[in-house]
Formats: C-alpha cells, sequence, structure tokens
C-alpha cells in the first residue's frame, strides 16, 4: 500500500510540471489529450499482468445505480459551486441531489449483497472511518492544488510553469514518505497513522493560509512539504484499513469505494472551497479563508474517523 501511495506522489510530481509545461507551449486543451496514452497503457497492461478476481455472491453492473450516484455527487458539486451567485439554482440542485440520493439507497438496498455498493459495508465501523478520513484528506488536498496555483497566477507572483514547479515538494516528500507508512503503522497503530497524517495535512492548509498574502512562498512551500508528509502517512494506511474490515471477497468492492470517496472528496473539495474562495473575494484573502475552511472540515472528519477507525468488525 505505501509502495501503491508513492505511485500517487510520482503523479503529483509529473502532473503539475508537466500541465505547466504543456499549458506553456500548446494551451490548455493539450493537458487532456495528455492523459490519453497513459490511461490506453493502463488498460493494455491492465488485461495482460492483473489476474482476474470474482466476488462469489453474483454481483453485476448495475447501471441504475451508477446513474443515480453520478447525479448525486454531480448536483452537490454544481449547488456548491452555484451557491453564492445563483441561489435558486443550487437550491433546485440540491433538491436533485437528495431524490439520487434516495433513488440509489433504495436500488442498493433492492439489490442487496449484489448492489454496486453494498450498504451492510457501511456498517462496518472500521470502513466507517477509512472512508470518511479519506473523505477529509482529499477534501482539503485537491482544493491547495487548485486554489493555490489560481492564485500565484492571478497575483502575478508565478508562470503556469512556475507553479507547476512551485508545487513539486507537496509531491516529492509524499513519494519519500510513503513507503514508511506502512512501518508507522506497526509502530503506532493504523488510527494514530491515517488520523495523524490527516491532521498534518490540515495544519498544512492553516499554514498556507496564515501566510496568504506574504508577498513570498515560504510558507506556502512548508504548508505543501506539510500536506506531503500528511499525504505520505495516511493515504496508504487508509486504503488498506479499508481493505482490511471486510473479508476477502469484498476486497476489491472496498478498494474501489475508497478510490470514490478520494474523487469524491476532490470534487467536493475543489467545489466548497472555490466557491468558498470567490465569496471571500478571491486572491490572497480569498485563499486565506478557503484555507482555513478546508482545515476546520479535516479536523472534523479526523474525529469522526478516530473513532470508527480500530474499533472491532460488527
Amino acid at each position: 500500500m505505501g509502495i501503491w501511495a508513492a505511485c500517487n506522489g510520482v503523479a503529483l510530481a509529473i502532473g503539475p510540471t508537466l500541465g505547466g509545461l504543456l499549458i506553456h507551449y500548446w494551451g490548455w486543451r493539450s493537458i487532456f489529450l495528455a492523459v490519453v496514452p497513459f490511461s490506453i497503457a493502463a488498460v493494455v497492461l491492465a488485461v495482460l499482468h492483473i489476474p482476474e478476481s470474482a466476488d462469489p455472491q453474483a454481483r453485476h453492473f448495475d447501471l441504475f445505480a451508477q446513474l443515480a450516484g453520478a447525479l448525486a455527487l454531480a448536483t452537490l458539486a454544481f449547488a456548491a459551486i452555484e451557491a453564492h451567485a445563483h441561489w435558486r439554482w443550487a437550491l433546485a440542485a440540491l433538491f436533485v441531489c437528495l431524490l439520487a440520493v434516495g433513488l440509489f439507497v433504495r436500488i442498493e438496498k433492492h439489490h442487496g449483497a449484489a448492489a454496486l455498493v453494498p450498504l451492510d459495508l457501511l456498517g462496518i465501523a472500521a470502513f466507517r472511518g477509512a472512508v470518511t478520513g479519506t473523505l477529509g484528506m482529499t477534501f482539503g488536498m485537491y482544493a491547495v492544488l487548485f486554489l493555490l496555483p489560481l492564485t500565484w497566477q492571478a497575483t502575478g507572483q508565478l508562470s503556469t510553469l512556475g507553479a507547476g514547479l512551485a508545487l513539486m515538494p507537496m509531491a516529492l516528500v509524499f513519494v519519500l514518505v510513503s513507503p514508511f507508512s506502512g512501518a508507522g503503522t506497526r509502530i503506532w497503530g493504523v488510527r494514530s497513522i491515517t488520523c495523524g497524517g490527516v491532521v498534518v495535512i490540515a495544519t498544512g492548509l492553516a499554514m498556507i493560509g496564515l501566510g496568504s498574502g506574504a508577498g513570498h512562498l515560504l510558507a506556502d512551500e512548508i504548508g505543501l512539504a506539510l500536506t506531503g508528509v500528511g499525504m505520505g502517512m495516511a493515504t496508504g494506511p487508509l486504503m488498506g484499513a479499508a481493505v482490511g474490515a471486510v473479508s476477502a471477497a469484498r476486497a476489491g468492492t472496498a478498494s474501489s469505494l475508497i478510490n470514490v470517496a478520494r474523487m469524491a472528496g476532490a470534487t467536493l473539495g475543489v467545489a466548497i472551497l472555490g466557491a468558498i474562495y470567490t465569496v471571500a473575494g478571491s486572491g490572497p484573502a480569498g485563499l486565506r479563508v478557503a484555507m482555513m475552511s478546508g482545515a476546520i472540515v479535516q479536523g472534523i472528519c479526523v474525529a469522526l474517523a478516530w473513532q470508527q477507525i480500530g474499533k472491532p468488525k460488527g
């Protein structure tokens, strides 16, 4: 799991820097085209080298649950983005989100153990804790990746290429710390390493927020480094906690749901903290409010995860 998390760190190191180069020379559209060959390579390598596994409980692709879940997340993100400018549209989107969630739960209850998301998994305390910790982790981290370079460029501190390079400390520390997360789990326990990691990320966000508008990058780089440390500490162990909380036959489902939680946290973090950034006036002032808000949300997620991770099954 530590090596897997380190690969995430490598991607974070390559992505922003390569993205800055692509935008600088070929425009913003090129960053989307650059993903295509990597995606094709991943599919081919998976077919060739990943052995097939099967859940014996006759699970199947559930199109309607997939659509309902996607609609719920999309409308929630839309409501967060539009709340400050078009509150009527935001309320309508939130209403659709609630309907989609209700439909999703009804479909999954009907399918039982064969559901896209078996609801009984959420009855496992350690799994719930891992999901909550993962949501909090990416809620803040991806918002940093979005808002901090935006502020650097809007204030003229850095170019697109410079912003990509300035994000490197987070990625490099992430790569360095991740392989040791397993040893940290053995020494301090899964609850301490996962929740502690998210606390370190929240500290990084607070550092960036407090240093916003200072006119130099020192506080930003320290905050990014702390964010990388926290990601390295928590990413692999959170996945391990989720997979370890379920039976072997459901390990694939658990790992998939944790990845969904990662992306859901990222989507909502960018949407909600981005909206807060705009409402607070954008620029350094908006960044300060958004980062402190993100740190508070992460603290709440840590408190909830701490109560659940480490509890016995059932």
